[in-house]
């Protein structure tokens, strides 16, 4: 009888001392984990920041550039982290509690970066500017212990542990690198350079600029156009005149038409249909439909098929 009440006393004594340990391996635990989960949010903020700013407008062509203000990106995360969950955008903000741990609302800042660039050829000169840069996004935010033992057996000349359970203090998390003030940040180049949203994505049906909607795709064709002197040299009414004995359009002027695709078309070489640029005789450009007249029987001296053109 002794014997079993001696085991059954080591059992406790042992599952008491085991608790010690466990328990605070799993506040820990619970502390740590939640420090990870913050670090990576505030990254995500920043992140964020930058992945959205790819969505705005940068340009209209070919004269207005850097239309987004870093600042803006920037208020609109520090908006949507607020609560450091960027599913949803909540007023207020300030401290976040956990088990272990609060944190407060993640700081983004965005700035321009002109070391991020981009240089388009030197025929777009005029067009594209040389460099519009790039954007960095650094976020930082403030973490601290929260409801957190900061002593656990570890006072007086008998304590089981002879560090101090935890100190009681604040650390800043970056969302790229560890101190340093957070300095360091993502960077990412801007814009697309591409024709977008409706000022630059209309029709051109005619050949010059008059009633053209598309100015920006006019214009920045245009301004090509002129820098390498095409339109000064001549050569394909010399061609004419020499062939035909008659200019039928001048190609030394800057002619364009641009139709935007349309799902409702049938398009391609089955389309019954005829463009603003479709060639040949009933063409709705009238220059096309008069030159097949003064084109005579021949073309470049051998016999003309009309059947392309009647």
């Amino acid at each position: 009888m002794v014997t079993t009440r001696r085991q059954r006393g080591q059992g406790t004594v042992e599952l008491a001392i085991g608790l010690l340990v466990f328990v605070t391996i799993l506040v820990f635990g619970i502390h740590f984990a939640e420090i990870a989960f913050l670090s990576l949010k505030v990254q995500e903020s920043s992140a964020t920041a930058i992945w959205d700013a790819t969505q705005a407008k940068m340009h209209v062509l070919p004269d207005s550039w850097n239309l987004l203000d870093p600042s803006t990106v920037a208020q609109r995360a520090n908006e949507r982290y607020k609560d450091l969950d960027g599913r949803s955008s909540k007023t207020g903000g300030g401290t976040i509690t956990y088990v272990f741990t609060k944190a407060d609302s993640p700081t983004v800042t965005c700035e321009a970066e002109n070391s991020i660039e981009h240089r388009p050829p030197n025929t777009t000169e005029g067009v594209y500017q040389a460099n519009t840069g790039g954007m960095r996004c650094s976020s930082k935010a403030t973490i601290s212990v929260w409801k957190f033992p900061t002593s656990f057996f570890d006072d007086g000349s008998g304590a089981f542990f002879k560090e101090k359970h935890y100190s009681t203090t604040s650390m800043t998390i970056c969302g790229v690198n560890r101190g340093g003030g957070c300095e360091a940040s993502f960077g990412i180049l801007l814009d697309d350079f591409g024709l977008a949203l409706d000022e630059e994505s209309t029709d051109c049906p005619v050949l010059d600029d008059s009633g053209c909607k598309n100015q920006a795709y006019y214009q920045s064709a245009l301004r090509v156009f002129n820098r390498h002197g095409w339109g000064n040299k001549g050569a394909a009414m010399q061609l004419a005149r020499t062939t035909i004995g008659q200019v039928p359009i001048n190609s030394s002027k800057f002619w364009m038409s641009f139709k935007v695709y349309d799902d409702s078309e049938n398009g391609g070489d089955d389309d019954p249909g005829t463009w603003p640029t479709t060639p040949g005789k009933g063409s709705p450009t009238n220059e096309y439909d008069q030159s097949v007249g003064k084109r005579k029987p021949c073309w470049l001296g051998l016999k003309c098929d009309h059947k392309y053109y009647e």
